[in-house]
């Protein structure tokens, strides 16, 4: 008697068929989402198609086992036919695609045949593995589209780890990163052809994004204001493969170059798929603008939302776009008032001022998430915890060299940024805060609480020194 393996699954993924079609059509992404496969590659150039060819290694218990791919049977958007071969068996995958109202309805059919009898032990054992690796492909597949379950949530564990110093300050090393690297992945796909704008994005946590983000395939417009390090980031870009880098020249820390920015960037981009004000910094030496305005609260909190304001409606255009305001954990230690947007000269304090628009800058994001949603766009905070960058050395010496072991490198930092820009779970949670990839509380001590009548004189007064009109509450 022959022995084979067999599974059919079902699952509605909340994504249009042609977009679920294009990620699966590229099967050296299978490695993302189907957890029997260790590793994927494309053997010929060109775009994926009948005949394409793949080399990959896959688990059977213990086992680490090679395979060949073949992409025999395609018809877009609907349905993809894949034969692979390994030593011993060869498989079968038949995919197919309907549209629903929800998205897409897959229908998920694996076949395994083997050129020998296995055994009676060996076939029963390894179809049992073969069922629990496909029933998690197809789950893990549906959640990196769609999104979990359920909704992302503050957790009181969570919250109680943020209020509890210690353990929220550990959070903010490379430990609270590598607990949490495998949390709610997303698919490339969502990340393929969609516009994005990043400030900040020559050095440090900026840079890190921006390579990630060119790499899953993104039209990324990076600002900066030193035209020489864009330039070299473009070449070393270009040396990898990924989507398309672009480059605006502008000095945030003034408001009429983010005016001039912004009219570039509505004339050359249809829409903006997501903003990401990443760009800040901090000055220990109170300094003014040429436009009379404190450099700490130009660059890190009227700049990120004159910019978020100005570009709306190419935001409005995109769909469903989203704003992702790049704060930091220093904001737990101050609250964040109108009368602070003029500090005075005596007493400045360039940690406590950067602090300050930090917590400005969560303010808003709640307030734009209210103000936005009938738009359609997703308005974030997040913090990227201690990372070790030139900034964070310069600015803040005797604490860089106390906690120098545990830091965050660039791109362990940079991941929630690149991961809010796409994930399904983040569309669900607009105007909250994020740190790995997880809300967290955004006050652990009383004093740095607003009532609601301050905040709305906060953003009242921004409008004013911005000339904004008001946005609905």
């Amino acid at each position: 008697m022959e022995r084979h393996w067999q599974e059919t699954r079902h699952i509605e993924i909340a994504q249009p068929v042609a977009t679920v079609f294009d990620y699966l059509n590229h099967w050296e992404y299978v490695e993302e989402w189907d957890p029997g496969v260790v590793s994927a590659r494309k053997l010929d150039s060109g775009p994926p198609a009948a005949g394409s060819r793949y080399r990959l290694r896959v688990r059977l218990g213990w086992r680490r086992i090679p395979m060949t791919y073949t992409i025999t049977a395609s018809d877009p958007p609907h349905a993809l036919t894949l034969a692979g071969r390994g030593e011993t068996f060869q498989v079968e995958d038949r995919i197919r695609l309907d549209a629903i109202a929800s998205g897409t309805r897959l229908t998920y059919d694996a076949n395994v045949r083997f050129d020998r009898d296995p055994g009676f032990l060996a076939h029963h054992a390894g179809k049992r593995l073969f069922a629990g690796y496909a029933a998690k492909a197809v789950d893990r597949l549906q959640r990196m589209l769609t999104g979990s379950s359920r909704p992302p949530q503050l957790t009181a564990w969570t919250r109680m780890a943020d209020r509890t110093i210690l353990p929220g300050l550990i959070g903010f090393t490379r430990l609270g990163f590598l607990a949490a690297r495998h949390r709610r992945p997303v698919a490339s796909q969502l990340y393929r052809g969609r516009t994005m704008v990043l400030t900040g994005g020559t050095s440090g946590i900026g840079k890190a994004a921006a390579i990630s983000l060119y790499r899953l395939g993104v039209q990324l417009v990076v600002v900066g204001r030193n035209a020489k390090k864009l330039s070299n980031l473009v070449e070393e870009m270009g040396k990898s493969g990924g989507g398309e880098i672009h480059t605006e020249v502008a000095d945030l820390s003034r408001m009429g170059e983010v005016r001039e920015l912004a009219d570039r960037l509505t004339r050359r981009y249809r829409k903006i798929d997501v903003l990401i004000n990443n760009a800040g910094a901090m000055f220990n030496r109170f300094q003014l603008n040429a436009e009379g305005i404190e450099m700490t609260m130009a660059t890190d909190l009227l700049s990120p939302y004159l910019l978020s304001r100005l570009l709306e409606p190419s935001l409005t255009a995109a769909g469903a776009a989203r704003i992702i305001n790049v704060a930091s954990g220093g904001m737990y230690t101050q609250a964040m008032r109108a009368d602070m947007l003029v500090p005075n000269a005596v007493g400045h304090d360039g940690p406590t001022a950067y602090a300050r628009a930090k917590r400005g800058l969560v303010i808003l994001t709640q307030h734009l998430a209210k103000a936005l949603a009938s738009e359609g766009i997703g308005v974030h905070a997040m913090h990227p915890g201690w990372v070790d960058t030139p900034g964070l050395a310069d600015a803040l010496p005797k604490f860089y060299h106390q906690v120098s072991a545990w830091l965050r490198s660039p791109s362990q930092g940079a991941d929630t940024i690149v991961w809010l820009a796409a994930a399904p779970d983040a569309q669900r949670a607009s105007g909250r805060f994020w740190l790995d990839r997880k809300l967290r509380a955004t006050h652990v001590f009383g004093k740095t609480r607003t009532t609601m009548a301050a905040q709305r004189e906060l953003i009242h007064a921004l409008d004013t020194m911005l000339g904004l009109p008001p946005l609905p509450s």
